[in-house]
């Protein structure tokens, strides 16, 4: 027998070994988060996303973007504005016509895309039995504010077969809250900076919204003193809240800090005369839901209050956690575009915030 006859037999016994080993690997089965047990056949290589923010959490612990075929147009739009389509170029190509107008599923979409799994919003029960009447097998999932981080990666880790580096991601988030509040948590009241969480022009994150978590964590107070998730306000509120801080939410991309430094009505407020207008980043995802760079957004949000409380440095803490998440290193121009240096060039000391 030839030395390349014995090369191909032990390379082809190797090979129908590892598809075997996928073809027939033990189904998944857990409870999901609508208290549904679910049955996956196998690891799903070919996942649709219609509630956010999991088509990036499936990215950073498959550590590929090769398993998510669909998303919501909001998510897309996320993955595009900051750089994760080019880390993974593939992610160019996802769908994002897999929800309607009416936020229902689109299963004639789904199941063109030879879907494996749907990830849906657990509240949504119709849906879940409509597409699973049409075959298609579904994960349900809830926002639980803060605790969303920490359910959807541990059901993500259980449904890919990557718990060991959902545990990771969730301890390097748990260490990295711990050493932020060690310095916030003795700041006295009077010290804490006022921080207004605006949405829109109309709207901001009050008391009762997981923003508040962010504003607690970094060691400020809120300035809407209205209690509420998401509360409407008008320009009257603003200006008797007078924040010392406004962060402008991330996921409206017409809202940015030009548009509140130049309207004379906003002309007195501190944050404008003291130009502490931020506008949120987006790395893999936007900053602002928890999702698996809360970590980040825990530090961003923290030394934009208290610039010199924390260790280190958050452009340096960035780029070794998009090599631990994704596997790949930033170059200097995608970090700028990450934390929008551009974008908060006008805010005081950003340069020394970010870098």
């Amino acid at each position: 027998m030839s030395t390349f006859t014995c090369y191909f037999r032990k390379h082809l016994c190797l090979l129908a070994i590892v598809l075997s080993i996928n073809v027939f690997a033990e189904p998944v089965t857990y409870t999901d988060q609508a208290g549904r047990k679910v049955e996956i056949p196998k690891t799903p290589e070919r996942i649709s996303v219609v509630a956010t923010p999991a088509g990036t959490m499936v990215v950073a612990l498959d550590g590929s973007g090769d398993r998510l075929v669909a998303t919501t147009t909001n998510s897309k739009n996320a993955i595009n504005e900051g750089v994760l389509n080019e880390f993974f170029p593939i992610l160019n190509k996802i769908s994002d016509k897999v929800v309607g107008k009416d936020d229902s599923p689109n299963i004639e979409a789904l199941l063109n895309l030879n879907t494996d799994l749907v990830i849906q919003w657990a509240r949504k029960n119709k849906s879940i039995e409509a597409m699973e009447a049409a075959g298609l097998n579904v994960a349900a999932m809830q926002y639980k504010k803060t605790d969303i981080a920490k359910t959807w990666l541990n059901d993500m880790g259980i449904i890919l077969n990557k718990s060991q580096k959902a545990k990771e991601i969730l301890d390097w988030q748990e260490k990295t809250y711990q050493n932020i509040v060690a310095k916030t948590k003795y700041i006295e009241d009077k010290n804490k900076p006022s921080v207004l969480y605006l949405m829109d022009e109309s709207s901001a994150a009050s008391s009762e919204s997981h923003f508040q978590f962010y504003i607690d964590t970094a060691g400020a107070k809120n300035a809407i003193k209205v209690k509420g998730n998401i509360i409407n306000i008008d320009p009257e509120m603003i200006l008797n809240a007078n924040p010392d801080i406004i962060w402008l939410f991330g996921f409206n991309i017409n809202l940015k800090p030009n548009d509140i430094y130049t309207n004379p009505i906003y002309s007195e407020i501190k944050a404008v005369k003291n130009h502490h207008v931020y506008k949120v980043p987006v790395g893999g995802d936007r900053w602002d839901p928890p999702n698996q760079e809360l970590a980040l957004a825990l530090e961003w949000f923290t030394r934009t209050v208290h610039p010199n409380i924390l260790p280190g440095s958050m452009r340096e803490h960035l780029k070794s956690a998009l090599e631990f998440l994704y596997g790949k290193e930033a170059t200097d121009e995608q970090l700028d575009i990450m934390l929008r240096a551009e974008i908060n060039k006008d805010a005081s000391g950003y340069k020394g915030i970010i870098n």
